[in-house]
């Protein structure tokens, strides 16, 4: 009971010293976090509001440029009498201010928005003759307004800021001075290393004009909203460009608008965290955005929390160590009291189990002797089983050659028919090509019985060259003398050079009897029998596939169909295919059996592998067919 009492004691210690310790660490880190946060927020604010003022400044000192064009009288008579010579004037002009004002250039507009002289009038990009009345600068200037406008210049392809003042005389606006200020050498300066912040400016549509990172550029902060969109295409603020929204993600909004974001700089992997510090620019709609990188605030809250943790670590565990070091103590009595219980236990436990052992010893003796017993009776169950299955293999093999002898008797008699008959009328020549064919069925007659003898030895002439070509035709000569040959279409493919194998040959012709007529059969006495031979040779290996246009071989039975007796006939034994597995086998091959689709015809297809006759060795084809 004291030993559960202590376990459970000691998880709750370990439990509250760890809920003490995540507390410690994470009170640390937000701490340390605020702090950084509020003094980065301070900083970025004074910045925001000092780049809010370069600026304005900036933009504040080009304004001179359109008041000195429209107080100008060559350019008011321009206006109100157009000529090449005062246009000319104006151009020179106009030039000649541009070259020490630092703007990009500078060019008078008529009430329709046509530009009758400009600074660059010698320039392929010319503004001489363009007309600018769906600029939203001009609409303004032309109204009696001050024209402010950011935007990619049609004629130049280049972003500018546009400025534009009416141009006054007798009361009434005859035309508008403008100037296009050139603002990349304000981003080219916060790009400089000594610049730690990123910068952006945007419009009041959230478009960011202005960035220290290019690939911001002419990118929104937000959605643009169907209005926004619609103004922008009719004003042709951005020409072509797309305007797709920043990839950014808003983690948490504090005081005064500042915001933490998760942004993915182009030369960065993963997306870093920034805050986000705005002010506004007037008086345009622009606001210009502050970022700095959170890194160094983390790194400091992470320091902090660390050394939190340690220095609680190291206090929980010095009051660990004392609590357990008399633990210690009080164990180590109980356990001398302990080791002389068990001591006495296990001298007791040493004689139950002593006793347990003699006891299993007796009952394993006799479980030995009523083994051997039961080994005895099962060899003399084993000696006549080997007896019973040598008489049936002896009564499988009498009912196998009794079926095969069926197809060679049979040919027998018709070709003895066929010989009276070509005797009578003369034909001596066929006859004795009749009586040749009958010689070899005999011969054939002579393999089967022969196989008795197999059941004892293996034969001596499984295993001799023979032409797998000669063996296929001489057995054709015999199907063809059978009732309902006519029916049947071969389509061979032989090899340019014969093939000789290691087979018996009259076993050989047996395998291919037994493949045509089954193919046959299969197919059924009505219709067309189309059989295909191809024979090829792989390596050391001949491939021969007897292939039909029957049904098929059915999943289930193809796992049976080289098996004794099994057959799918109604009138067959099942030892036909058995008799031709076992020749192949015999002579060291495999048959095996698939369906096929080819040439538009499906069935099944069986697949004979037979060693070929080394290069060089001994042919005896000639005493085969003797």
């Amino acid at each position: 009971m004291a030993v559960k009492k202590w376990k459970l004691s000691q998880s709750h210690t370990v439990l509250l010293a760890l809920a003490s310790l995540v507390a410690v660490t994470m009170l640390s880190y937000m701490l340390v976090e605020r702090r950084q946060l509020d003094d980065l927020h301070r900083t970025l604010a004074s910045r925001a509001e000092l780049y809010s003022a370069t600026i304005g400044g900036v933009l504040a000192k080009y304004e001179f440029l359109p008041l000195a064009i429209a107080q100008s009288d060559e350019v008011a008579a321009l206006l109100e009498s157009q000529s090449p010579d005062r246009a000319a004037r104006v151009n020179a002009y106009l030039e000649e201010m541009i070259q020490g004002a630092g703007a990009f250039a500078v060019y008078v507009i008529n009430p329709q928005g046509e530009v009758y002289a400009s600074s660059n009038w010698k320039e392929p990009t010319s503004y001489v003759g363009q007309n600018y009345g769906f600029r939203p600068y001009f609409r303004q200037a032309v109204n009696g307004g001050i024209g402010r406008f950011y935007g990619i210049g049609v004629s130049t392809r280049e972003a500018g800021y546009f400025i534009a003042l009416p141009i006054r005389r007798h009361g009434r606006i005859i035309g508008v001075a403008a100037a296009k200020v050139s603002l990349d050498w304000l981003e080219q300066s916060w790009r400089m290393p000594s610049v730690a912040e990123q910068i952006w400016v945007t419009d009041a549509n959230g478009v960011i004009l202005l960035s220290s990172i290019s690939a911001f550029k002419f990118k929104t902060i937000a959605p643009l909203s169907e209005g926004a969109r619609k103004s922008i295409h009719e004003q042709r603020q951005f020409l072509h460009e797309t305007l797709p929204q920043l990839p950014h993600r808003v983690e948490q909004r504090l005081t005064d608008g500042a915001k933490l974001l998760s942004l993915n700089l182009p030369r960065e992997g993963e997306p870093s965290g920034y805050m986000a510090v705005s002010s506004r620019l007037k008086p345009l709609e622009w606001q210009i955005t502050v970022l700095a990188e959170l890194g160094q605030v983390r790194a400091a809250a992470r320091n902090a929390a660390v050394g939190a943790a340690l220095g609680w670590t190291a206090l929980c565990l010095g009051i660990l160590y004392a609590l357990q070091r008399r633990r210690r103590i009080a164990e180590r009595l109980n356990a001398q009291q302990a080791l002389k219980r068990a001591n006495d236990e296990l001298e007791a436990k040493v004689e139950r189990r002593t006793a347990a052992l003699l006891d299993a010893n007796q009952r394993l003796q006799a479980e030995v002797g009523e083994r051997e017993r039961a080994e005895q009776t099962l060899r003399q169950a084993q000696a006549e089983l080997v007896q019973s299955g040598k008489l049936a293999a002896i009564g499988q093999m009498a009912a196998g050659i009794t079926h095969e002898l069926n197809q060679p008797l049979a040919a027998i008699q018709t070709f003895s028919d066929n010989a009276q008959v070509l005797i009578t009328r003369g034909r001596a020549d066929e006859a004795l090509e009749n009586l040749s064919i009958i010689s070899d069925l005999v011969k054939r007659l002579g393999y089967i019985t022969s196989q008795l003898k197999g059941f004892a030895r293996r034969s001596d002439d499984a295993q001799k060259p023979v032409s797998v070509r000669k063996a296929f035709e001489q057995t054709m000569l015999q199907v063809r003398t059978t009732r309902g040959s006519d029916r049947l279409v071969l389509d061979e493919d032989w090899p340019q050079q014969d093939i000789v194998v290691l087979c018996n040959e009259t076993g050989l012709r047996q395998v291919f009897s037994n493949l045509i007529t089954n193919a046959m059969d299969a197919v059924g006495p009505a219709e067309i029998a189309h059989i295909s031979i191809r024979v090829a040779q792989s390596g050391d290996q001949a491939v021969i596939r007897v292939a039909d246009n029957g049904p098929g071989i059915a999943p289930a039975s193809a796992q049976k169909i080289f098996e004794p007796f099994f057959t799918t006939k109604e009138q067959g034994l099942g030892l036909g295919l058995s008799i031709s597995a076992g020749i192949i086998r015999a002579a060291g091959g495999t048959i095996e059996v698939q369906n096929h689709s080819n040439d538009g015809h499906s069935g099944a297809e069986f697949i004979i592998r037979l060693r070929c006759q080394p290069p060089g060795g001994k042919t005896d084809l000639g005493e085969q067919d003797a």
